[in-house]
């Protein structure tokens, strides 16, 4: 007769090899269907995400490309351009044209947005394109401003990391991060400024988080400024174009002279595309 195998006080009998087995594989397959769920929700997401980048390209139209301060001397101060607001035909009973689009959800207990565009452009000197210095000799921003989506934080130029075989900027850490080869505020050059959508892995913060707001609210016809601090002052611009490319078509060009070019990644958890924010310089106020 063969032996015949007896639990050990008080626990249970070994399970044979065969079984051991089966509940391995069921577990396998489990992690297999899990795995499988979630890769099929990540590309179904990517799709959705993707069908969705178009919404966050906006163009100024050509009758209001021109800020109202352009050019002007006389020492007064900006005048505000029209604003690319919805047309009075478009309005019904649902006041959704004119409430803040993230309002929408509680319309009737909301204030209509207040454009308070003429009362900042005053606080601001006209800038004469004449006045502007060359690249490379105004001083680089220590902060950035963007009261309509509530940004304040501190600007860094990004240093170069040299990779052995290859060199790459570094990424901003909880600021926003200046391209140090790209202009100053003031000057008759573009500068380009990167800031994170968000940064689950490195920890790096989601200081331009809010950043694909923008195009929504240009297109309710409000305006959007930025304004950057440098030890000469602070200086105004207006935001009137935004764009999203792929990340590898990404290159740093010379945009209209004076410009700057905010930059972060997009859609979330994919970070596959760039969206590029760009305004013009609008006004200059000294520093005191």
């Amino acid at each position: 007769m063969s032996p015949q195998r007896t639990a050990p006080p008080g626990g249970h009998p070994p399970l044979p090899s065969r079984a051991k087995g089966s509940l391995w594989a069921w577990a396998l397959i489990g992690v297999g269907a899990v795995m499988l769920t979630l890769s099929g929700g990540y590309l179904a997401y990517g799709n959705l995400a993707d069908r969705t980048l178009g919404d966050l390209n906006y163009s100024q139209p050509a009758a209001t490309a021109e800020p109202g301060a352009s050019g002007k001397t006389d020492g007064t101060s900006p005048s505000p351009s029209p604003a690319a607001g919805p047309a009075p035909a478009a309005f019904s009973l649902y006041p959704g044209p004119l409430l803040a689009f993230n309002t929408w959800g509680d319309p009737w207990t909301t204030a209509p947005v207040v454009d308070d565009s003429a009362s900042l452009l005053r606080q601001y000197l006209p800038v004469s394109p004449s006045l502007l210095m060359p690249p490379g000799s105004a001083p680089t921003a220590t902060t950035i401003s963007i009261p309509s989506i509530e940004v304040e934080a501190v600007v860094q130029d990004l240093a170069v990391k040299d990779l052995g075989d290859s060199r790459e900027y570094q990424t901003p850490d909880h600021v926003v991060g200046h391209i140090p080869t790209t202009g100053n505020p003031g000057e008759t050059s573009s500068g380009w400024y990167f800031g994170h959508l968000e940064s689950p892995l490195r920890g790096e913060g989601s200081v331009f988080r809010s950043l694909p707001l923008l195009p929504d609210m240009l297109r309710q016809g409000q305006r959007v400024f930025v304004e950057l601090q440098s030890p000469r002052g602070s200086y105004l611009y207006e935001v009137y174009d935004t764009k999203v490319i792929p990340q590898n078509d990404l290159r740093i060009t010379e945009t209209a002279p004076s410009d700057i070019v905010l930059v972060t990644c997009v859609p979330a958890y994919k970070y596959d595309h760039r969206l590029l924010v760009t305004a013009r310089l609008t006004g200059f106020k000294p520093a005191s």
